[in-house]
């Protein structure tokens, strides 16, 4: 069931009816793709009739107004979209951040449009100068932080020029210039990590050429990530051996094949590499997640043997796997009690989870 708050929110904000904020929510399906949407619409049309459908009155919007607000205010889990909707009143907004003793809190906005490919895959939230300033500051006075490091991770310069030596006169300029749309927001929060900020252009140079992004803060992926390994094939059977400690169970099989071929202009050797699962319910699920991650090119690599020091040859890429039925850890076999759990965490650091 969708929170009353939203469809509340959309009325006061965008001066819609009950029934159209309910339909708009409804083909969407999140708050945030209503919220996209609206944003982008409203600079097609003079007003949302001829895409959503009729409108109330005046007298009737603001009757829905008046109670939208009072819904926001009293409604017990809307505590988060009240903060939200003060965001948007920039006076409001100052006011609050300069009254308020807990840390900063970053929401969604309505002038944050997620139109570029960057800003679709990582639904980034734009921060302008207010909002990221209040932050840096209560880093800086309750966490210890050293406002010097204080930057974007990419290109380690500062967030807005020198957003921290400027007074409260000019930072409040600045961003009553950025919501209004006159100066641009160049600062992002990606919308999966916690307060973890990028330049604009920063986090679109990342995506430019492929289709995730991943935080260079907490590795926290965004898209899809696609590796670089060369045409291979991947076969898997069962047989009766048992993996040492497993002996309740038969062993999936997997090969991988790898011609020699060529890449960005040089040669490289191929090879083929046999590895081994237990044939139970968390070797299969750990079969599947290797089969995504081999779709999406990621289990190889080409670049040089750790073990024979051959450059140029096809190689493992970050996943471990088992090419031994037993000899232990040490022989790259089994017994190893945790190592499912370990493969499991690296397809997990590469974007490939169970369902």
């Amino acid at each position: 069931m969708r929170h009353f708050g939203e469809i509340d929110f959309l009325m006061v904000k965008y001066k819609i009816s009950n029934q159209v904020a309910r339909k708009i929510l409804t083909s969407c399906g999140t708050f945030d793709e209503a919220v996209d949407k609206l944003e982008q619409e409203k600079s097609k049309y003079t007003s949302f009739d001829s895409e959503f459908g009729d409108m109330s009155g005046g007298a009737q919007m603001v009757n829905h107004s008046l109670k939208a607000k009072s819904s926001i205010m009293l409604e017990s889990k809307g505590k988060n979209l009240q903060t939200m909707a003060n965001n948007y009143n920039l006076a409001t907004s100052l006011e609050e951040g300069k009254k308020s003793h807990s840390e900063p809190k970053i929401l969604p906005k309505s002038y944050t449009v997620h139109s570029s490919p960057a800003a679709k895959i990582t639904k980034w939230i734009e921060v302008p100068i207010r909002e990221l300033v209040d932050f840096c500051r209560y880093e800086v006075k309750h966490n210890k932080v050293n406002p010097k490091d204080f930057i974007c991770p990419i290109c380690r310069m500062d967030f807005y020029d020198d957003m921290l030596s400027l007074s409260d006169k000019e930072i409040d300029k600045l961003n009553t210039e950025m919501i209004t749309k006159t100066l641009s927001i160049d600062v992002v929060m990606l919308s999966k990590c916690n307060k973890h900020f990028y330049h604009k252009s920063c986090v679109e140079q990342m995506v430019k050429y492929g289709s995730s992004v991943k935080c260079a803060i907490c590795n926290t992926i965004y898209g899809i990530l696609c590796g670089d390994m060369p045409k291979g094939t991947m076969n898997y059977t069962t047989i009766n051996s048992p993996c040492k400690g497993y002996e309740g169970c038969g062993t999936i099989m997997i090969e991988y094949y790898f011609p020699s071929g060529k890449t960005n202009g040089e040669w490289y050797d191929g090879t083929q590499r046999t590895a081994y699962l237990p044939d139970n319910k968390e070797g299969r699920e750990v079969l599947k997640l290797l089969k995504i991650a081999f779709d999406r090119k990621l289990l190889f690599t080409v670049g040089t043997s750790v073990t024979t020091g051959a450059q140029n040859s096809v190689v493992w890429n970050g996943v471990h796997h088992k090419t031994s039925l037993s000899g232990g850890a040490t022989a790259h076999g089994y017994p190893d009690l945790t190592y499912l759990t370990r493969v499991k965490e690296e397809l997990a650091a590469k974007g490939v989870f169970s369902e």
